[in-house]
C-alpha cells in the first residue's frame, strides 16, 4: 500500500506555510490530508500559525496568545523572508476559516501546538479546537495531533470518536508506543530519522498506524519502504504524489 502524502503546513515550500494560498496549491496538487498548525490569539481564537510568535512567518512580533484576532489580521503572513512580497496579501487565517475550505476536499491534520496548551481543560485549545471541528461538521474527516500527550488525551475525553496521533522526534519503540497508547492515539508519527523495524512491529502489534516527518525526496520514499508507513508528512506534496503514481 502506498503511503498517504500528508501536505505539511500545505505546499509549504512553495507557498507561504499554514496560509490558504499553501493549501490551495496542496490541493491543486491532489493532496488527500493537508496538516497545520494551531495556536490560540489573545482572546482565545484558535488560528493557523507554527510558532509561538509571528515575528518569522509575518511581518509583525510578539507572541501570538498576546496579540488579538484584529491585530493578528492586519498582518500579512507571507513569510517576505522566503518569498519576498510575492504572497504579502496572504493573512493568518482562523482555524475556521480553513476547515471551511478543507472541507468535502482534503482530511485535515490539526496539529495542537504545545505553547497553546494550559491548565485550563474544559475551556483551553484543546475545547475550542474541537468546538471548531463540530461547528464545520467534520468529525468524520479530522485527526488531532501533537507533541503532547495531555493534549491528546483531552481531546480522547472530549471528543472520544476523533482520531488522534502522538508526534515526537526520537525515543525507544516500547516507550513511544506504551506513550500513545496511554492517551488513546491511534497514529504514531517520529521524525523520520527516529523509524525503525522494531518501531514498525511494535506499532503493528499495538494496532498503531505509523508516519513520518519530513519527506521531501522521492529517494526518501524508497528508503523507507521497510518501515511500511501509513502517511508521510512533506513540504513537497506533489514531488512526491507524482513519484508515487510514476
Amino acid at each position: 500500500m502506498k503511503p498517504y502524502v500528508i501536505a505539511h503546513r500545505g505546499d509549504s515550500a512553495h507557498r507561504p506555510e499554514n496560509t490558504l494560498a499553501s493549501f490551495a496549491s496542496a490541493l491543486e496538487l491532489g493532496a488527500d490530508v493537508v496538516e497545520f498548525d494551531v495556536q490560540l490569539s489573545r482572546e482565545g481564537e484558535p488560528v493557523v500559525i507554527h510558532d509561538a510568535t509571528v515575528d518569522r512567518t509575518t511581518d509583525g512580533r510578539g507572541r501570538v496568545a498576546d496579540l488579538s484576532l484584529p491585530e493578528l489580521r492586519r498582518l500579512s503572513a507571507g513569510y517576505a523572508e522566503r518569498f519576498g512580497q510575492a504572497w504579502a496579501g496572504e493573512r493568518v487565517p482562523t482555524l475556521a476559516e480553513v476547515l471551511g475550505f478543507l472541507k468535502g476536499r482534503a482530511r485535515a491534520l490539526i496539529e495542537i501546538k504545545h505553547d497553546s496548551v494550559s491548565d485550563d481543560a474544559l475551556g483551553g485549545v484543546e475545547a475550542r479546537t474541537l468546538a471548531a471541528v463540530r461547528k464545520a461538521g467534520l468529525l468524520g474527516e479530522a485527526a488531532v495531533l501533537s507533541f503532547d500527550p495531555r493534549a491528546l488525551a483531552r481531546c480522547r475525553e472530549l471528543e472520544p470518536g476523533l482520531p488522534c496521533g502522538l508526534l515526537y522526534l526520537r525515543d525507544e519503540p516500547a516507550a513511544a508506543v506504551a506513550r500513545a497508547l496511554e492517551v488513546g492515539a491511534r497514529l504514531l508519527l517520529p521524525e523520520k530519522g527516529g523509524l525503525s523495524l522494531e518501531l514498525r512491529d511494535r506499532a503493528r502489534a499495538a494496532g498503531l498506524k505509523l508516519a513520518a516527518w519530513v519527506v521531501d525526496e522521492p529517494g526518501e520514499l524508497v528508503a523507507l519502504a521497510p518501515f511500511e508507513l501509513y502517511g508521510v508528512a512533506s513540504n513537497r506534496p506533489g514531488v512526491l504524489l507524482e513519484a508515487l503514481a510514476d
